[in-house]
């Protein structure tokens, strides 16, 4: 049922904006709620969208049938889609094929990476290779029939998938917007686009809705961003038909506000906000709770599908070698970290899994018994940087303990110290606990923390690093949360494209961990077996190599004022998908 819209929600978070509302370019948790509620990345209008049970289907609102599935000689597969003929952007202006389709033409195109953008877009598309590197201008697995017919092949090489409605789902964009008066074209060999399309054309265009869109089509469309007061309203789109149930949101405004963690709550007593989604930490968990004892507010409880960990960057400097990975893991004493920043609301994880995620669920106990847990050791964080080479002083003599600080190690005949550049942002209560925990066992093993507190936009720029020409920073303290299907093929993807935004974030250079992510990817989906035993050798092999070092995954608490009613507590089933069942009194 779908009632008229009415009232408005403010919601707090944590995350500081980035500002930047389209997909392609580096994003943070509060612009990617904003994001998927204005549908300018992958969810909404979806051919496949999430349903409230977690899993992907063909999307009836947006479809006038299913897909055309067709398994082609060559091993390829391809799916045809029909839409329905009454979808609308919110200006009013009809949704088509051509929008469809002109995702995978802009946002696999090189003239996107020109602009500093991510052209990843269909990469398990026939053809992918030769149009995203600029070999070939057609894209040869996608074709454009009529306004509302089009479809995709996938390659051979990406069958068959476990989640094959999801690998097929393509969602739209304002095609004509981002690339005004550039045709689609399609005589046979696949698509391909006009001339006139290159990236000064697309530049200033897409620059503009990056920042400010005016035309979307979700639940929602875009009002303002604030930067001063660090807040977002969008309103509702009346253009909107409504997810894949035909539901349609109920509250007329929402405003998405960055509230410090060491005042929230504050916030949600005094009315400042209406819900605090994800929260975690201890003390935080309890002061809430505190107001849910004193029948002010409300929650909803859930283990998240996601982690917070040390996240490396792997191409440059100490961070670039195991042994200095793993020896940080051994100086910091994991298990009293978790214990003191959760206050129990949370466990240890030792790779890149979260409690919340099926996959763990399933193979618990073999994961808890087969992973190494990094035990605080600073004689075992001493072994590996030995055993590696770190066993230098800074005039290229023995390493002395107790006369010498800091360890160096001869890398292709320079001396290289073992100095880690730590980036970290302001008020993070996982900052200050690792400041106080991490820097002197650190010294104790011969390495040096060197710490610097940016604003979290700065950090995630030199995360990405967009705009940055020189990295500086080894380590960030962040945290992740994971999508329904795991992207390790392409998190560790050592292509140019998929570095920083594209996926890469730790700018892993080696294609292991990215094989073993395709051949999980690939497995058929009735061997349920077969995928779990794949990826629990991928988690092995992450909590080897340690590209990001893993601190905790919660049990998250969303509190929220007792006028706000139907939210669904569900780390997957994230805060963009509830708020269309939401309503306020």
């Amino acid at each position: 049922t779908n009632n008229e819209p009415s009232g408005q929600i403010v919601i707090g978070n944590i995350t500081d904006f980035n500002g930047s509302f389209i997909e392609g370019w580096g994003t943070n948790g509060a612009d990617s709620i904003i994001r998927d509620l204005l549908g300018t990345r992958p969810n909404f209008y979806g051919t496949a969208e999430m349903s409230t049970s977690g899993e992907y289907v063909y999307n009836p609102t947006v479809l006038a049938n299913d897909p055309e599935i067709t398994d082609n000689e060559d091993g390829s597969k391809t799916f045809k889609f029909t839409l329905q003929q009454d979808l609308a952007w919110s200006d009013g202006s009809p949704i088509t094929a051509k929008d469809y389709v002109g995702n995978l033409m802009i946002f696999a195109s090189p003239e996107l990476a020109e602009n500093e953008g991510s052209n990843t877009s269909g990469t398990t598309i026939v053809g992918n290779v030769d149009y995203s590197s600029g070999d070939k201008k057609e894209f040869a697995g996608v074709h454009l029939f009529d306004d509302y017919t089009f479809s995709i092949d996938i390659d051979s090489e990406y069958m068959p998938t476990y989640y094959e409605a999801l690998s097929a789902a393509i969602t739209p964009v304002p095609f004509s917007v981002y690339a005004p008066g550039v045709e689609i074209k399609d005589d046979g060999n696949g698509c391909y686009l006009s001339d006139n399309y290159t990236a000064e054309l697309i530049k200033e265009p897409m620059e503009s809705e990056r920042f400010n869109p005016t035309v979307t089509c979700g639940p929602y469309k875009f009002v303002s961003y604030d930067a001063t007061n660090k807040e977002v309203t969008i309103e509702i789109n009346d253009k909107f038909k409504g997810n894949y149930e035909g539901k349609k949101p109920e509250i007329q405004k929402v405003i998405l506000k960055y509230v410090q963690d060491a005042t929230m709550m504050n916030e949600l007593e005094s009315g400042n906000v209406d819900m605090l989604v994800g929260t975690s930490g201890g003390s935080t968990v309890n002061s809430g709770l505190d107001l849910v004892d004193q029948g002010k507010v409300e929650y909803a409880s859930y283990l998240r599908n996601g982690y917070g960990m040390l996240a490396f960057h792997t191409d440059f400097g100490p961070t670039q070698f195991k042994s200095v990975r793993q020896a940080i893991a051994y100086c910091l004493d994991r298990t009293t970290f978790c214990s003191q920043y959760t206050g129990g609301f949370g466990a240890l994880v030792h790779a890149e899994y979260g409690l919340g995620q099926w996959m763990y669920q399933e193979r618990k106990d073999q994961i808890e018994s087969e992973l190494n847990p990094y035990s605080y050791s600073i004689d075992k964080a001493k072994e590996v940087l030995e055993a590696d080479g770190w066993n230098l002083n800074e005039k290229g003599e023995p390493f002395v303990e107790g006369t010498d600080k800091v360890r160096y190690k001869d890398v292709d005949g320079k001396l290289m110290a073992c100095e880690i550049q730590w980036a970290n942002s302001e008020g993070n209560p996982v900052s200050a606990l690792l400041s106080t925990m991490l820097p002197e066992a650190m010294e104790s093993a011969g390495m040096k923390l060197v710490a610097t507190t940016v604003d979290f936009p700065t950090l995630l720029n030199n995360y990405y690093r967009e705009g940055i020409d020189e990295p500086k920073f080894n380590m960030y303290n962040l945290a992740n949360g994971f999508t329904a299907s795991p992207q390790i093929q392409y998190s560790y993807n050592p292509d140019k494209k998929y570095l920083g935004a594209g996926g890469n974030t730790n700018f892993w250079m080696d294609d292991k961990i990215s094989k073993m992510g395709f051949d999980l990817d690939k497995t058929d989906v009735s061997d349920k077996e077969g995928y779990l035993d794949k990826w629990v050798a991928c988690m092995k092999e992450l909590n080897e190599e340690l590209p990001n070092l893993p601190l905790y995954s919660d049990e998250y608490h969303t509190f929220f004022n007792p006028k706000v009613k139907g939210y669904i507590g569900d780390d997957m089933f994230s805060i963009h998908y509830s708020l269309v069942y939401m309503s306020v009194e």
